[in-house]
């Protein structure tokens, strides 16, 4: 599971709340010391993590099918993630996703900053972000982000143009995926058919939509994008541009992932481990 988090996210609305800027300036040898962050974690090779094939999942096979159910089990119980292959997104609309996503890190600052946080209840936001440490110190992440709610209202950046096209495919049918794994998991728990689609009210749930961008940094070693947390939600699906960064906590130990291209990183969140 990932690691409890010892630090507080928060956005930051900074005079220059855009990393990327900094990161490409031609004068730029250290990091600013707001940036730096104790980073005493060390991760060993990637781990065979679980994978959960959804083609199986839905089969009309029984014996395949409850097969499956069980390795979803096993890998929500003994990690908290999985890599989902065969899930029936078309490859064109993660690529499309993600390049999108980038297209908006390369907008002028000040069309970002039409989406700088003011209220947790934002319907999008858009910034960097800041820590505060378990010494109360603030400490600045290297990163740029943008977030919007995609359900029960879809919400998205007005540019690019085509990004909001691209992120509501990517969204209907991610949550169609996701409410699926749901009931498999409940069936593998013994719930009734439909009782966590009830119970969870997933008709009207919310669901966000989130990019991060990690410029190159130089002193990597010494500045975060996102230090030690857990997702708050029911499931979370992490996809990437070829550059995996992601670090998980498993049995005391950190791990460094790196799906397959076309797959989804699955992460069972703090709402259904609460539920």
């Amino acid at each position: 599971m990932a690691a409890t988090a010892n630090s507080q996210i928060i956005s930051s609305n900074t005079e220059n709340s855009f990393v990327k800027a900094l990161a490409e300036s031609s004068t730029l040898k250290s990091i600013p010391t707001e940036f730096t962050f104790s980073n005493d974690y060390r991760c060993s090779n990637p781990n065979s993590l679980p994978t959960v094939d959804f083609s199986l999942l839905i089969s009309p096979d029984p014996d395949q099918r409850s097969k499956t159910l069980h390795e979803l089990a096993g890998a929500c119980e003994q990690w908290g993630f999985f890599i989902l292959v065969n899930h029936g997104i078309p490859e064109s609309v993660l690529k499309g996703a993600i390049s999108a996503s980038l297209e908006y890190f390369d907008l002028p600052a000040e069309e970002k900053r039409r989406y700088e946080a003011k209220s947790p209840s934002d319907p999008i936001k858009s910034g960097s972000g800041s820590v505060i440490n378990t010494n109360n110190h603030r400490i600045h992440l290297w990163r740029d982000y943008v977030k919007s709610y995609v359900h029960p209202q879809f919400h998205c950046p007005d540019q690019p143009t085509h990004l909001r096209d691209i992120i509501y495919e990517f969204s209907e049918k991610s949550r169609k995926v996701a409410r699926t794994l749901l009931q498999g998991i409940g069936e593998s728990l013994g719930l009734e058919k439909g009782y966590i689609d009830e119970a969870l009210k997933l008709d009207t749930c919310f669901q966000l939509y989130a990019a991060n961008y990690y410029p190159p940094c130089p002193q990597p070693d010494q500045a975060i994008g996102i230090p030690p947390h857990t997702d708050y939600g029911l499931l979370t699906f992490l996809i990437h541009n070829g550059v995996a960064g992601l670090q998980i906590q498993h049995n005391g130990e950190w791990f460094d992932t790196n799906s397959p291209p076309n797959s989804i990183l699955v992460n069972t969140a703090d709402h259904l481990e609460v539920n």
